[in-house]
Order: structure tokens, then sequence, then C-alpha cells
């Protein structure tokens, strides 16, 4: 593999794995969490030059509540899911949830919506993979 597209594969990865470190601590329901692992992404996000993912990701880093975080998060993922969009090879599943209304990255397997309880945890389908 070339130096460049093993650099873009990395960025694309690192970027990917940052915004699932949000997503998980949203399954949790950490605030501290979510905005520790959104202030990676943003830092990521901007030395990988992507503006846009930052700005959302610093939105959901600074959120102070669960449901603020979640409403942050909507942005965050639309922006992700446009940069999934332009990548190639291995990229997170594109899932959304009718209830809330709202798509999220996540690794295929089964749903895991961070936008709900617990007990909803697995409403949602997958749309894109």
């Amino acid at each position: 593999m070339n130096a460049l597209l093993f650099a873009v594969v990395l960025a694309t990865t690192s970027l990917f794995n940052h915004y699932e470190g949000v997503r998980q601590a949203l399954l949790k329901g950490s605030v501290a969490d979510v905005q520790r692992s959104a202030k990676a992404l943003a830092d990521a996000a901007q030395a990988e030059k992507q503006p846009a993912i930052a700005g959302r990701a610093r939105d959901v880093a600074s959120a102070t509540t669960l449901k603020a975080a979640r409403e942050s998060f909507a942005a965050l993922s639309n922006e992700m899911i446009r940069y999934r969009e332009g990548r190639g090879g291995d990229r997170p599943v594109v899932a959304y949830c009718s209830m809330e209304k709202k798509s999220w990255l996540q690794p295929q397997g089964a749903i895991a919506n961070p936008y709900v309880d617990a007990a909803m945890r697995s409403c949602g389908e997958i749309k894109a993979r």
C-alpha cells in the first residue's frame, strides 16, 4: 500500500473510531465520557482538515446533559455520514431510528441506538452498508 493511501485509510479509521467512542459513551449514558470522546474526535477532525466534523464534535463536547448531547450527536452523525459517503473500504453502516427520526453510524451487527434509553436500544434499522 503506498504511503498516501495508507495515510488516508488511517485518517478515515481514526475519525470513525473516535466517532464510535462518542456513540459508545452515549450508550453508557455518561456525559463526562461523551464530552471527553467528542473532544478527541474534534481534535482528530481538525488535524485531518475536516472542520465541519470538528465543529459538530465540539458542540457535542460542550453539551452538559445527555439530552443535549444526543441532540448535538444527530448533527455530528449527519456530518459523519456525509464524510462516510466519500470513503471506500471498511466503513461503518448507516442506521436510522424512525421514532427519533435520526441516523447514526455503527459497526455492522445488532442495532445499538444512541438516541434512546436502554429499554429501546434495538430500535432502528440499517439503511446503508
